[in-house]
């Protein structure tokens, strides 16, 4: 083989094996975006960007009816994208599971929404905390804890050393809405309006019984939802 021939063969080897790399590179990258999922139908078109099992996971972008472009986890938006809607309007903000959630600015045709988002849900301007507690006196611990089921009543408990309603006197609960009941040591309210404010009063002994002292305990509950508050005194 002369030099002419060899350089011809040369370069022919070289076009073929970057043939075949491009080749294998759109191969995989269609593979990729066939086997990659992602579960909203309105972006289930087609998709490229990070995949995880099967799901887009990472950074991407899907389109279909809809289009989005940022953060994904187990093939849902999650996490800071844009959502734009067919019509043109847009979301830019943070996502979970696929619903608006957290901060972000929804922009129609003829008005723009800014603040924040709860389950795909606009909560307003800033973020309302589920209870707030607005005087505490004498009180060492608190705790709020949503349980399960339907009835929206508050449950609360006052202990000591483990022990419920020790040396307690002149108790009172005052409650702007609903009906007070008793369970054992626990007070309740029940059928009551939220946002629900709640102020407790009482006097007990100390340890050694050789004083007392009067504790202070004033709370608002925003969120409707079964409530047990425990207080520690």
């Amino acid at each position: 083989m002369n030099r002419r021939d060899k350089a011809i063969y040369t370069q022919t080897i070289t076009f073929f094996l970057a043939g075949m790399l491009l080749f294998g590179t759109i191969a995989g990258l269609s593979a990729q975006e066939k086997s990659c999922v992602v579960k909203h139908p309105a972006l289930s078109g087609k998709y490229s960007g990070d995949c995880r099992n099967g799901f887009a996971d990472g950074r991407g972008v899907a389109e279909g009816t809809d289009k989005y472009f940022g953060q994904f986890r187990n093939g849902l938006p999650h996490g800071k994208g844009t959502y734009t809607w067919a019509d043109g309007s847009y979301y830019i903000g943070q996502f979970q599971n696929g619903l608006k959630d957290g901060r972000g600015k929804l922009v129609n045709k003829d008005s723009t929404l800014t603040g924040f988002w709860k389950e795909d849900r606009y909560v307003g301007e800033k973020i309302i905390s589920p209870y707030q507690i607005t005087r505490s006196v004498s009180i060492t611990r608190s705790t709020f804890k949503k349980l399960a089921g339907s009835g929206n009543y508050i449950r609360i408990r006052f202990t000591r050393g483990g022990v419920e309603n020790i040396d307690i006197i002149d108790f009172s609960l005052a409650h702007d809405s609903g009906e007070q009941y008793r369970i054992g040591q626990s007070y309740g309210i029940q059928n009551s309006q939220f946002p629900l404010t709640i102020i407790v009063r009482f006097r007990a002994w100390n340890y050694f019984h050789s004083a007392q002292f009067e504790a202070n305990f004033e709370f608002t509950i925003n969120e409707p939802a079964n409530w047990e508050v425990n207080v520690s005194y």
